[in-house]
């Protein structure tokens, strides 16, 4: 396979290093889908032929290209691009997040993971309100949209609410419904949003490099009578998910960093 680039698509003149250009070309294809999602790049060496640079210099853009969350690299089977151009961003919103969150259980995809009964730790107990040890069902899932991942869910629901949800129907509707179906509908949420690094199972299972930046959401969902019915960890792909939010009436006499 070729890269469809030459030797002369790099500019030995410019202040960007070779590899710098080099990870830029192959981003751009990838980006406009001349390496399409799933698709295997060209080898190292193919590269540094068609490029007349050393495979130092490749393989230097290919981990630019991987740290980025736009190829997969594996070992034996090459580099796997991880990034589709056909999947739009999905855009999240605070203000009308549980709306949200029934329109996203039917836009995405849904992959069973994980399903089993487990005790929890200290902090999936507080976030819950209840004891450490409690057991909870457990559920692992993966959502893909246009078949790419963009978020891996671990979710913790207290063995009351869980008894009532039919486990067959985890592995393909949102839990939003689910816990509606089992009499706790979700009528609030609370939750924390921040930047954090991926590694093991779950870049993996996002198809992407190790360390690679994610937007991590922290939510509980509470019923009609504020009860915690579920404690969830999603973890977004961030070249897949957007946070949108519309601040009005905000006092511009304090100022802001």
């Amino acid at each position: 396979m070729t890269s469809q680039l030459q030797a002369q698509d790099l500019d030995s003149h410019n202040s960007a290093p070779l590899y710098k250009q080099i990870y830029t070309l192959l981003r751009s294809r990838i980006e406009t889908g001349v390496f399409a999602f799933n698709s295997k790049l060209p080898a190292e060496e193919t590269l540094a032929v068609e490029l007349g640079v050393s495979r130092i210099t490749v393989k230097r853009a290919m981990n630019e290209l991987a740290a980025s969350g736009f190829v997969k690299r594996f070992r034996g089977r090459g580099t796997i691009v991880s990034y589709s151009n056909r999947t739009p961003p999905v855009l999240g919103n605070f203000s009308t997040s549980m709306e949200h969150l029934r329109r996203l259980g039917f836009e995405t995809e849904i992959e069973l993971k994980f399903l089993d009964i487990v005790p929890v730790n200290i902090d999936v107990a507080t976030e819950l309100g209840i004891l450490p040890g409690t057991e909870v069902q457990y559920v692992e899932r993966v959502r893909h949209l246009e078949n790419a991942p963009f978020s891996h869910i671990r979710n913790y629901t207290p063995l009351d609410v869980a008894s009532k949800i039919d486990d067959a129907e985890i592995a393909y509707r949102p839990f939003t419904e689910l816990l509606a179906g089992a009499g706790h509908e979700v009528e609030s949420a609370e939750q924390t949003i921040q930047a954090r690094s991926v590694s093991g199972a779950v870049a993996q299972a996002l198809m992407l490099a190790e360390g690679a930046a994610v937007l991590t959401i922290r939510r509980v969902l509470r019923d009609a009578n504020k009860k915690a019915v579920q404690f969830t960890i999603s973890n977004y792909r961030a070249d897949r998910y957007q946070y949108h939010m519309v601040i009005e009436n905000a006092d511009v006499k304090s100022g802001s960093d």
